[in-house]
């Protein structure tokens, strides 16, 4: 673990010794969820940003972007400068966005180029981060090219795994096997051929609340009779059954009676899908903030982006099946279920935003929660006390 500020040590203390009432071990009927300060403090949000997204495997972008050898993407994960790249063997690595001579940022937009090349004294590097040469570096006309002989000067890689489109890193580098951490969901997937998906369409909003807040929201249905008439419509609350989890996977799912063109109605399906799968959608949140949905003939996935300890990012990106994602024949289906996606979402950000503004009053800390649809609110709070503290905090 990083060394924490003086604040960041406090405001953990403060904040262990609040889910330390128990609130997290006894039934939902009886406890609560997280206290508020975790969802308004600036200095909790600072703590996370130390602990929960440099340990834990953290989303960072989409392969699809990084589609050539060469092709660079910079993003900030935990609060640190990242370079994601494209090597010559194809396989996408991640190095912290910074020369080893001054610390400038070596990636400022997406671009491609045979090498990293620092813009400050033109250090060079492959794309594997090793040193290539240092110009005039034992004086004018005087290069270093020998690399071999100074391995410190290389790029410090950051341990990444890629999941179909999708790459992760774990900045920290002591996080479980990717392949373990996201095995809950996986063994959900059989008989999805995820080969078969392509991109389609992003859509991107800002939120004035916490991550936390967007990510909690999408993983609890009990709000979609209220927030969500087409929603509810389409699936109602007597069909709709409890989250469940499964160590850092939380989960949920549903059956739907008729097909509609907002959820696997007008586009191709998965090739083979099983019968028990073409009335399905199921829905996962892989801890800390990567999401998706999955039905017959689409994947979506939701992303949520910490900007700040009330305000955070949301990125929903579509996947369609074969010529789903771009033949002119399917673009009226497409653009209906992109529109869906739109309207769900803004309804949703209500919601949440009314939610962050609530995490004010002293009238709310944690909530009285309900038997049925909250145990998954407790196991999303204890992951984030297990990564916060310094010993694990309940559940499993």
């Amino acid at each position: 673990m990083t060394r924490l500020s003086a604040a960041q040590q406090q405001v953990r203390s403060d904040f262990l010794q609040q889910v330390g009432d128990g609130r997290l071990d006894k039934p939902a009927a009886e406890g609560s969820a997280l206290p508020n300060l975790s969802y308004t403090c600036d200095d909790f949000f600072r703590l996370e940003q130390q602990t929960v997204f440099r340990d834990n495997w953290v989303f960072a972008g989409f392969a699809h972007r990084l589609e050539r050898s060469g092709d660079m993407q910079p993003v900030e994960i935990a609060g640190q400068p990242v370079v994601l790249v494209r090597t010559a063997d194809d396989s996408i690595r991640a190095f912290h966005n910074v020369c080893r001579h001054r610390g400038a940022r070596l990636v400022t937009e997406c671009r491609n180029s045979s090498k990293f090349v620092c813009p400050n004294h033109a250090w060079s590097y492959s794309l594997e981060g090793k040193l290539i040469a240092r110009p005039h570096f034992h004086g004018g006309e005087r290069h270093d090219v020998n690399s071999s002989e100074c391995h410190r000067a290389d790029l410090v890689e950051i341990r990444s795994a890629t999941w179909h489109d999708w790459v992760f890193v774990n900045i920290g580098g002591e996080a479980e096997a990717f392949e373990s951490c996201i095995a809950p969901i996986s063994a959900k997937l059989e008989g999805y051929d995820l080969t078969a998906l392509r991109f389609a369409d992003a859509l991107e909003f800002e939120l004035a609340a916490n991550w936390k807040l967007a990510i909690e929201n999408f993983i609890e249905p009990y709000h979609v009779f209220s927030c969500h008439p087409w929603l509810n419509g389409f699936v109602g609350m007597d069909e709709r059954v409890a989250p469940t989890f499964e160590r850092r996977v939380l989960s949920c799912g549903y059956e739907f009676k008729a097909t509609d063109p907002a959820r696997g109605g007008e586009l191709p399906w998965f090739p083979g899908l099983p019968p028990e799968k073409q009335n399905r959608g199921d829905w996962f949140v892989l801890f800390p903030n990567f999401a998706f949905e999955i039905f017959p003939d689409q994947v979506d996935v939701f992303v949520a982006w910490p900007q700040a300890a009330d305000s955070c990012r949301e990125t929903i990106a579509l996947y369609f099946v074969g010529d789903g994602a771009s033949a002119e024949k399917y673009s009226d289906a497409r653009a209906h279920v992109i529109q869906n996606w739109n309207d769900l979402n803004h309804e949703d950000i209500g919601v949440v935003e009314r939610m962050q503004s609530g995490r004010n009053s002293e009238g709310f800390d944690g909530g009285v929660l309900s038997p049925y649809w909250d145990p998954v609110l407790q196991q999303f709070a204890r992951l984030l006390v297990e990564s916060v503290g310094e010993e694990p905090v309940g559940g499993t």
